[in-house]
């Protein structure tokens, strides 16, 4: 399917829809992030709330972008994080 074919409610949609899994997705990601820092990182390591919101962000600019490939790419990060999880 071409992305002219969506108009923006379709996009609209599928942002809010696609923001019910990313929101807790960037929140794990930060907390998965500033807990590795705080055992592993300098003393004083964390990310602020800019950390979360910039990866929100990320997320929210594929799903209004690509809405159709929002679902693959957020699976492909989850997959990742798990990954990670095993390795760490």
């Amino acid at each position: 399917m071409s992305l002219e074919r969506y108009t923006l409610q379709d996009r609209l949609i599928s942002f809010v829809a696609g923001m019910v899994f990313a929101v807790p997705t960037a929140g794990f990601i930060w907390l998965f992030t500033n807990t590795k820092l705080a055992v592993w990182g300098p003393d004083g390591a964390f990310l602020g709330s800019t950390g979360f919101w910039a990866v929100l962000g990320t997320f929210a600019i594929i799903a209004l972008v690509a809405p159709d490939l929002f679902p693959d790419f957020l699976g492909k990060v989850w997959q990742t994080i798990l990954r990670v999880g095993h390795w760490w």
